[in-house]
């Protein structure tokens, strides 16, 4: 089958989220910087290019190439932390929906303008698909799959209409929509066309209200039904498998698998389920039970399983086999799949690592966070302060597994020939539901353990009937329920119209509605019912009125919800009423996260605060408000401030706040230090023959201290080596055999303060005068040095090649040295006397240095080289004597 451009897209079962604001800022970012480059000519985006990848503390997108692992381009977008944002891609347009505010803005990868936008309800329940055949909104929530215009987001044609509560929504690579209908049972393939898309294939693969997960295969789709344990897989060429499978604890799916195998993660035991057709396999795999095991791909024969606890990929063969893994920092955080052509992407989302993976399984490490690229020379990272495990994991067992507990309130209300059945979740007790069995009027259900409520039709008015609900989940069953007689009837009133709903802030969900007709029947109350993005349907409870509450533990934050009325005469009940507006419930958040105050290190009477976004509790955070001691500061789109203007040495309380549109949290408190004055004291010294090197303990006072030696020769200080403080610093080069007076300066923002003085010297260096008048006789060692001989031995200078005669040395006598220096012509150690040719230092050349030496008490005498040998090292070397 042909690889088209539409198999660049996430793995993960809830889609690429990246976090962004207003998508016109992005488009900013990147225009400014990239328009007119050809950074994005088509050339460069072909089958095995690139992708863009998320970053979440740095709140940068960046494009990796998936044939050269290099990342191309990397940029921070406006607004962008916190916020997730799913995101689709092809070769030529980019879609980003901004979760929090449900904006989704298209992106015209060509010219990076801003081509298009649209408004859908904010949270999770709607996401977007694109291929090159066409693009989708598709609002699970509401059951509505919406065509529209990959440039300008325009509808085409009118929204196909689904009973609410979608799963999937995904291309395959023929170009066509896949959508799971759980409550139908079915998934539909979906054909994007000139005038509007068009249902063209509908599959039964479930008993309706049963738990799907659809997963678009390289070759067909994938249907797990976690209700009945089986799998269902419809290939490219209509051929139809059902496969039993052995779940024995949640899953993980993903939205699109490369390959022809699918595969599922169990989570907890750590586990891959493989099904080819009607061949099913489970192994073990080497990871522990955690939320970041994510799920798991075939690709070319090999099964990928990301663990972002353990910060790694898992690779297994098709048997079961652990090939490799690949190592990635994942800082705690998810790894994400992806896929390309014939290429794979990890992408850990919460650092800057990720890996591209070749099809003969080669990883290479592409880092996101290159400075030497188009929109490099991004802030640094911040340190992640994670890693510390499961603070509440203790290594003990405190909840003792079994099977589930029986289920509540199991009640229901009637209507013309059926029966609507509810209740409320049965405890789970330690391992996650599979599924409700209901039994009743002869018949038996499988239902998804999201579905609390189940219309059973085909019944006689008039008659009594009970039914019994059985939780199970990986330990077996529960207790059975049993409801009380139920007797149907046609006499039921009107549905109650015009339902609206309301999110507060407090995070309850205001619901209300008009009054019905009870057609004949006096109107007893009001049941509400809640439908999510993920098509769990639960009752929330009953009213008198036309008003009802949800309470704010009945939702989660940040999920989607429609809700529908049933308006009750007695045990009678109408149709369910038309769905509300879809709600995203939310409060105020939660406080923020690691809070870490800390001297700021390069600026006196300052500290720098930096936190983690908490969870916004489904309303994106619009701001922070730190405060440090009598100041305070609002921060938007960071979660890092510099608090300044304290005194030095001080002790500054903190408090950091997070604010939505609820309000704001409770704060985080920490305290902090500003930078003090330095310290610091000398310990000892060492010394070399040409260097010093001075230990000291030293304070920083909480900055950046540099420390500096000087050198005091006489009264006046001379500056020598300076550098970052580190207990130890060695002075340049100085002479040997001698001592030198140092003291350390050390110095911060606020200041510099100097240590002692401390005396030191330089290891000795010395020598042996060699004067070959000591040995021979001629007339040049006869004659004094008074007229010009050598009789009395070679010369002491106080100068080199001149001054004043200080006294004479012969062969043997030792000497200090100190450096060495050039004066005069070169002395020539032998040559043609009166009395014949003769040699006074054998092996020694002629030369023009002089030594200083010690002689006697005079440090400041010198010797010709030639007639002294420095210790350890040839005749004609000075060795590591420095010059004068």
């Amino acid at each position: 089958m042909t690889t088209r451009n539409v198999d660049a897209r996430r793995l993960n079962v809830k889609g690429l989220l990246i976090a962004v604001g207003l998508p016109i800022l992005l488009v900013g970012a990147l225009v400014a910087t990239l328009l007119g480059t050809g950074a994005f000519s088509r050339e460069n985006q072909g089958e095995d290019a690139s992708l863009w990848l998320w970053t979440t503390p740095a709140g940068e997108i960046a494009r990796v190439n998936g044939l050269t692992a290099a990342t191309d381009a990397r940029f921070e977008l406006e607004d962008a932390a916190g916020n997730e944002v799913q995101i689709e891609q092809t070769d030529t347009h980019l879609l980003l929906r901004n979760v929090a505010t449900g904006q989704v803005s298209a992106i015209d990868l060509a010219t990076l303008a801003l081509t298009g936008s649209a408004e859908t309800a904010p949270g999770e329940g709607v996401r977007v698909a694109l291929s090159d055949e066409g693009a989708f909104i598709i609002d699970q929530t509401q059951g509505l799959v919406n065509q529209v215009d990959p440039v300008s987001l325009a509808a085409i044609g009118d929204a196909i209409q689904f009973p609410a509560g979608l799963t999937g929504g995904a291309f395959d690579s023929a170009g066509k929509l896949w959508v799971g209908v759980p409550r139908e049972g079915t998934i539909v393939q979906i054909e994007p066309q000139d005038t509007g898309a068009k249902t063209i294939a509908t599959d039964v693969v479930a008993e309706p209200r049963q738990d799907l997960a659809l997963t678009v295969l390289g070759d067909g789709v994938a249907v797990l039904n976690s209700t009945a344990q089986k799998m269902t897989t419809i290939r490219a060429d209509g051929k139809k498998h059902e496969t039993a499978v052995d779940l024995l604890g949640p899953t993980e799916t993903a939205d699109t698998s490369p390959g022809h195998v699918a595969a599922v993660t169990i989570t907890d035991p750590p586990s891959v389920l493989t099904v080819n057709d009607d061949q099913a396999r489970t192994f073990s795999i080497a990871a522990g039970s955690s939320q970041l095991l994510g799920a798991s791909v075939e690709f070319n024969s090999r099964v990928y399983v990301p663990d972002g606890a353990a910060g790694k990929v898992l690779v297994y063969d098709l048997e079961g086999n652990e090939l490799t893994h690949i190592e990635i920092d994942s800082g705690g955080g998810p790894i994400e799949l992806y896929h390309t052509g014939n290429t794979l992407f990890a992408n850990a989302v919460n650092t800057n690592a990720a890996v591209v993976i070749a099809s003969d399984g080669v990883a290479r490490l592409a880092e996101k966070d290159r400075d030497d690229i188009l929109g490099g020379n991004a802030p640094p990272e911040e340190e992640d302060e994670g890693g510390e495990g499961d603070e509440d994991d203790n290594g003990e067992d405190t909840e003792e597994i079994g099977p589930p507990g029986a289920v509540t309130n199991l009640a229901g209300t009637v209507g013309d020939g059926l029966i609507n059945l509810s209740w409320d979740a049965a405890p789970n007790n330690g391992s996650a539901l599979t599924k409700y069995v209901v039994e009743g009027a002869g018949q038996s259900w499988e239902i998804d353990p999201g579905q609390r409520i189940l219309e059973i039709d085909d019944l006689k008015n008039g008659q009594s009937y009970t039914f019994t609900v059985t939780a199970h989940n990986g330990e077996g069953a529960g207790d059975t329920a049993t409801s009380p007689s139920i007797i149907p009837s046609s006499e039921v009133p009107e549905p109650a119209g015009n339902v609206k709903a309301e999110a507060k802030n407090d995070g309850t969900v205001e619901v209300t509605w008009d009054e019905a007709d009870g057609a004949g029947n006096a109107v007893s109350g009001y049941q509400v019912e809640a439908v999510s993005g993920e098509g769990d349907r639960t009752v929330m409870g009953q009213s008198n009125g036309t008003t009802f509450v949800v309470g704010d533990d009945k939702l989660d934050y940040g999920t989607q919800y429609a809700f529908q009325v049933t308006t009750l005469a007695g045990a009678a009940a109408s149709e369910p009423s038309d769905l509300s507006n879809t709600v995203v419930p939310f409060s105020a958040p939660e406080a923020p996260t690691n809070l870490l105050a800390e001297t700021a290190a390069d600026a006196a009477g300052s500290i720098d605060v930096t936190w983690q976004q908490p969870d916004n509790n489904g309303s994106a955070i619009e701001k922070y408000i730190v405060k440090a001691g009598d100041q305070t500061k609002e921060v938007s789109n960071a979660t890092n401030a510099r608090m300044d203007g304290f005194e030095n040495g001080a002790e500054v309380s903190v408090t950091v706040t997070a604010v939505n549109k609820a309000g704001e949290s409770e704060p985080a408190e920490t305290t902090s230090n500003t930078m003090a004055a330095p310290q610091a004291q000398i310990t000892g010294w060492s010394s070399t023959i040409d260097r010093m090197t001075i230990e000291f303990t030293y304070d920083d006072g909480g900055g950046d201290a540099t420390c500096q030696l000087f050198r005091h020769p006489h009264q006046e200080e001379v500056a020598d080596t300076k550098e970052p403080c580190d207990g130890s610093i060695t002075s340049t080069r100085y002479y040997s055999s001698t001592e030198y007076t140092w003291h350390v300066e050390i110095t911060n923002p606020v200041g510099s303060v100097d240590t002692e003085k401390q005396l030191t010297e330089t290891k000795p260096i010395n020598g042996t005068v060699y004067f070959g008048c000591s040995e021979q006789d001629t007339a040049y060692c006869n004659t004094s040095n008074a007229d010009d001989g050598g009789k009395d031995g070679v010369s002491i200078r106080s100068k080199p090649a001149g001054g004043d005669h200080l006294g004479y040395v012969k062969t043997g006598r030792d000497l200090t040295a100190k450096c060495w220096t050039t004066a005069g012509d070169p002395i020539p150690p032998r040559g043609q006397e009166g009395d014949g040719y003769h040699d006074y230092h054998e092996g020694k050349d002629a030369s023009d240095k002089w030594i200083r030496v010690n002689y006697g008490d005079n440090e400041n005498a010198f010797i010709p080289f030639i007639w002294i040998n420095i210790d350890g090292v040839g005749k004609n070397s000075t060795g590591d004597l420095v010059k004068c």
